[in-house]
């Protein structure tokens, strides 16, 4: 693929848009045998927040838990991610897992098509490289459709990223199942979380010796990407008074942080 500013340039019909994003987007062998689980976090500050405590968010991780080998940071928002945190996050040796979250409706192909526009747009002003897994963040009560869906993943491929979601895959949810979409994207599961890690302030318990996440009727449970099996975990306050505390995720196919996250 030309380079980025070469390609926003250039006018592209949505064929040749459909050949180029083919040969270009792979997907993990996420289900291959995998000897160890890897362990990261999301965050919905920022990783270089100082604490009441004057360490950075970051240290606090690697203090009550292990030294994580991947950051999930939110591209919008009050606490977005920024180009100082990429190069924080870097200068610790720390893969960037990249979640998209907004309220949008969610319906129609057109909106899933539009949406992955403006994550172009976003990843292009935070230098994120072609290639990367954006995972868009499905609120547990949302309603999404599978032409929303189809839409998005069509969409972000062209622009030469790997559609992924992030969302809660426990049936009695209203996450749908489509095996054509689930087959070109990665999926992150929210569900379940686990009682003795989630809302955890203790450290010696490190995360699960079993994958175990919830799977939705569309791929197995060694299709799923990335598992946050425990929320709200080591709360603190920042150097400003705010409360935060970080997510527990595992990732059980080291090459979706190696080719997928940056």
């Amino acid at each position: 693929m030309a380079c980025r500013n070469a390609y926003r340039t250039k006018a592209v019909n949505m064929e040749e848009e459909d050949k180029v994003s083919q040969a270009t987007i792979t997907k993990p062998n996420v289900a291959k045998k995998v000897s160890r689980l890897l362990f990261g976090v999301d965050l919905e500050f920022q990783a270089n927040e100082v604490l009441q405590n004057h360490i950075e968010q970051f240290e606090w991780v690697v203090r009550n838990k292990i030294y994580p080998n991947f950051c999930g940071r939110y591209l919008t928002g009050d606490h977005c991610l920024t180009k100082e945190e990429i190069a924080y996050l870097h200068d610790k040796g720390c893969k960037i897992a990249a979640i998209y979250a907004c309220k949008d409706a969610k319906k129609e192909e057109d909106q899933g098509v539009l949406l992955a526009k403006r994550i172009d747009a976003r990843a292009f002003e935070l230098g994120i490289p072609e290639g990367t897994a954006v995972f868009l963040e499905i609120g547990e009560n949302e309603a999404v459709s599978r032409n929303f869906m189809r839409g998005f993943a069509k969409a972000l491929m062209t622009k030469g990223y790997t559609p992924g979601f992030k969302a809660n895959t426990d049936a009695k949810f209203s996450f749908e199942s489509d095996r054509d979409v689930f087959q070109k994207c990665l999926i992150w599961a929210i569900a379940p979380t686990v009682k003795e890690y989630d809302g955890i302030t203790t450290s010696h318990l490190i995360h699960p010796d079993r994958w175990q996440p919830y799977a939705p009727s569309g791929i197995t449970r060694n299709e799923i990407a990335v598992w946050q099996y425990g929320t709200g975990c080591h709360p603190i306050e920042t150097d400003m008074g705010q409360v935060i505390t970080f997510n527990l995720n595992l990732v059980r196919n080291e090459q979706v942080i190696i080719d997928k996250m940056f």
